[in-house]
């Protein structure tokens, strides 16, 4: 009789959960690295902003503009601090889908060595009958009493 793993259906259905939330945490990491270029994006803004601020500032220059460049320099630091903010955020979430993922792995580890103890157990049962009807081909073949 070929061996089969009592519960072979729920250790598919772990793999599966593990599998989605390996897909789960790869979603999420990009998302993050796509944050992360934003922030760097927006910090380039700013400091090109600021320079070209800096470089209008050495001749005399219209209050409109002035004000112009105060206003563009302020949205970009309010943006930066937006970004920073959802990045953190994607952080937290990354760390709580990585925990996510091995909470799977370990509930798929632990039902493949319940199934390798099955599977041990089985292998000790099969050689017990195997022994079992070796006696008993002995015993036939020689008899009780070692063939006298």
């Amino acid at each position: 009789m070929a061996y089969r793993f009592r519960f072979e259906s729920v250790l598919g259905y772990r793999r599966n959960l593990e599998e989605l939330a390996r897909q789960k945490l790869a979603l999420a990491q990009a998302q993050l690295e796509r944050q992360q270029s934003r922030l760097a994006e927006i910090t380039a803004e700013l400091a090109q902003a600021i320079t070209l601020f800096e470089e209008r500032k050495r001749q005399p220059i219209p209050a409109p503009l002035y004000i112009m460049f105060v206003d563009g320099i302020e949205r970009r630091e309010r943006d930066l601090d937006r970004q920073r903010q959802a990045l953190s955020s994607q952080r937290q979430v990354v760390e709580q889908v990585r925990q996510e993922l091995v909470g799977r792995m370990r509930e798929r580890k632990i039902m493949e060595k319940a199934r390798e103890r099955d599977y041990e157990e089985y292998l000790r049962e099969e050689l017990k009958k195997e022994q079992a009807e070796l006696d008993e081909q002995m015993i036939l073949r020689f008899g009780r009493h070692g063939g006298r």
